[in-house]
This record gives C-alpha cells, sequence and structure tokens, in this order.
C-alpha cells in the first residue's frame, strides 16, 4: 500500500509540502507486488521514511509543469500513434479502466479522494 499524507503546492517561496491532502487528511493506495517490487528496488540506499520519493536532480520537489513540458511530451511523442494529453488525463484513465475492470465506484472514489457521485457526474466525464 502507498500512503499519501502529504500535497506540495506553490507557495510565495517556491514549491512547498504541507501536510494532509486537499480532500482528507490521508489517503491509503493498493498496489501489487509487481509495483511494489519496483519501488523497492528503485529505493535510493539510505533514504528515510520521510525523504522524497521522486526528487528532482537537484534533490527538490518535482516541479509538475516543468515535468510535463520535458518529460512527459518526450516520452509521448516516442509512443507510436499516442496523441499529447496532458499528465493529469491518467488520473482520469487510471478511474475508467478501473470501473471497467469491474471495481466498484465507492473504492475507486477512495483511491482517488472523490466520492462516487463527483466520480459519475456528467460535467466530470471526459467528452
Amino acid at each position: 500500500m502507498l500512503r499519501f499524507e502529504q500535497a506540495v503546492v506553490v507557495s510565495s517561496s517556491g514549491l512547498t509540502c504541507k501536510p494532509g491532502l486537499k480532500t482528507q487528511k490521508k489517503r491509503v493506495f493498493p498496489i501489487n507486488q509487481r509495483l511494489s517490487g519496483l519501488l523497492r528496488s528503485i529505493k535510493p540506499v539510505g533514504v528515510s521514511d520521510d525523504g522524497k520519493v521522486f526528487p528532482s536532480p537537484d534533490g527538490k520537489w518535482i516541479d509538475v509543469h516543468n515535468l510535463s513540458r520535458r518529460a512527459w511530451r518526450t516520452v509521448l511523442a516516442s509512443l507510436d500513434g499516442v496523441k499529447y494529453r496532458k499528465l493529469y488525463q491518467t488520473r482520469h484513465t487510471f478511474i475508467t479502466m478501473a470501473l471497467k475492470n469491474g471495481v466498484d465506484v465507492k473504492d475507486v472514489a477512495t483511491m482517488v479522494g472523490n466520492s462516487p457521485e463527483i466520480i459519475y457526474r456528467p460535467d466530470c466525464r471526459a467528452k
């Protein structure tokens, strides 16, 4: 399981970590053995439990806008037949695939920090 307990936000002093999430204090996200193994295999030696999971090359917080402009565009461009989409759209893809694979909407909502009503709200669906 992964625990989400903090959020990186833009503040007057730059990117800053704040306790809690947008809609709740913490969230637990189930992962399978394959992902758990991958995360363990890339964990740096000597990192503490409160260290950054994916730091920037200089050890700071990752700027999502910079990541989107540079790495995300490069990755998508290298995939044959995959059109550009915003990084945030992967969240919607996850929700859609989970529902199509029979995961109960209440469980999906808990995983992504929403309610079933928000997930099924017409203006929140992909067009």
